[in-house]
C-alpha cells in the first residue's frame, strides 16, 4: 500500500520538474526586455557620432571608445574611479567583517538589536546620507566641534571636500550590504571550531588568522567586489563630499549626457564602466569557487 502511494507522488514530481524550464520563461522574458534590450541600445548608441545640433547622429564609429581609452583626461577619470572604489571597498569590508563577527558571536535579543542597527543605512536615501555628512564634516560641523570640545584638537578642522569624506560617505552607503554578505558566510561556520582552536592552545589572534579568516575568505571576496561594484556606479556622494579634483566616470557620464548632450560618449563611458564591473563580478565568482564558495 505504501509503495502504491509513493509512485503517484514520484510521477507528480517528475512532471513538475519537467515543466520547470517553462516556468522560467516569464522571468527570462522580463529580464530580456527590462535589462537586455536597454543594454543593447546602450551598446548601439556608443558607436554613434555626435554633432552640436543633435544629441547623436547614427553612425558606426569607434571614435568614442578611442577617446575614452586614449585621452589622458578620460584615463585619469577611470583610474580615479577604480582607486576610490578599491579604497572604499577595503575600508567597508574591514568594518563590515568585524561588525559581522561581533554579531555572529551573539545570540538572542542582542543579536536582533544589532541586526536592526545594520539595517539602518539601507533605509536611508543617498541624499539624506549626503546631507548628514555635509553637516558632520565642515569647518563648523559636528566633528570639528567635538574635536575642539574634547581637547583632541586645538583648532577647528574641515574635512569636507577631501577624499576621506568621500570614502566615509561611500562606505556608509555600502557597509550594510557587505555586512549581510559576510554574516551569511559566518553563519555557515561552526563556532565550536573557535573553541577547539583555543582548547588546543592557539591565541585569539592565531585563531583568527588560521581558522576564521580562511573559512570566511569566500564571503570577504564577495563583499569586497560588491562594495567595489556599488561604489563604481555612484557619483552624487563622491561629488558632494569629495574634492573637486575627484572627477569620476559616473560624474562624467551624467555630464556628457545632461550638460554636453553627447549621448554616444556617455554610452561609451557606460559600456567601459559595465565592462570593469563585469570583470569584478567574474572575479568574485572565481574566488567563490576557489575558496569558501559553498558558504556564499
Amino acid at each position: 500500500m505504501a509503495n502504491t502511494d509513493i509512485l503517484p507522488r514520484r510521477s507528480a514530481m517528475s512532471a513538475l520538474t519537467a515543466n520547470v524550464p517553462w516556468l522560467l520563461v516569464p522571468a527570462l522574458i522580463f529580464i530580456v526586455f527590462v535589462f537586455g534590450w536597454p543594454l543593447l541600445y546602450l551598446l548601439r548608441m556608443s558607436f554613434n557620432a555626435h554633432s552640436g545640433a543633435t544629441v547623436f547622429v547614427e553612425a558606426w564609429t569607434l571614435e568614442n571608445y578611442l577617446a575614452v581609452l586614449t585621452e589622458p583626461a578620460m584615463l585619469t577619470e577611470i583610474a580615479k574611479t577604480v582607486y576610490i572604489s578599491l579604497v572604499t571597498a577595503g575600508v567597508t569590508v574591514v568594518a563590515a567583517f568585524f561588525f559581522a563577527q561581533f554579531v555572529w558571536l551573539r545570540d538572542g535579543s542582542t543579536r536582533l538589536i544589532f541586526l536592526a542597527v545594520a539595517l539602518g543605512p539601507m533605509l536611508i536615501s543617498e541624499v539624506s546620507v549626503i546631507i548628514g555628512w555635509r553637516i558632520f564634516f565642515p569647518y563648523n560641523g559636528l566633528l570639528s566641534y567635538a574635536l575642539v570640545s574634547t581637547g583632541l584638537s586645538q583648532q577647528k578642522t574641515n574635512l569636507l571636500g577631501t577624499e576621506l569624506a568621500a570614502v566615509v560617505g561611500l562606505s556608509y552607503i555600502s557597509v550594510s550590504y557587505c555586512f549581510f554578505s559576510i554574516l551569511s558566510v559566518l553563519n555557515g561556520i561552526d563556532r565550536g571550531l573557535l573553541t577547539a582552536s583555543a582548547d588546543l592552545g592557539a591565541s585569539p589572534v592565531r585563531t583568527f588568522f588560521t581558522v576564521l579568516l580562511p573559512l570566511a575568505k569566500g564571503g570577504i571576496a564577495a563583499a569586497f567586489t560588491q562594495a567595489f561594484v556599488f561604489t563604481m556606479g555612484i557619483y552624487a556622494t563622491t561629488n558632494a563630499l569629495g574634492p573637486d579634483s575627484l572627477w569620476t566616470v559616473p560624474y562624467e557620464i551624467q555630464l556628457q549626457m545632461l550638460t554636453r548632450r553627447n549621448w554616444p560618449m556617455a554610452a561609451a563611458l557606460s559600456v567601459v564602466l559595465i565592462a570593469i564591473i563585469a570583470f569584478a563580478a567574474l572575479l568574485t565568482q572565481w574566488l567563490r569557487h576557489r575558496k569558501g564558495g559553498r558558504h556564499v
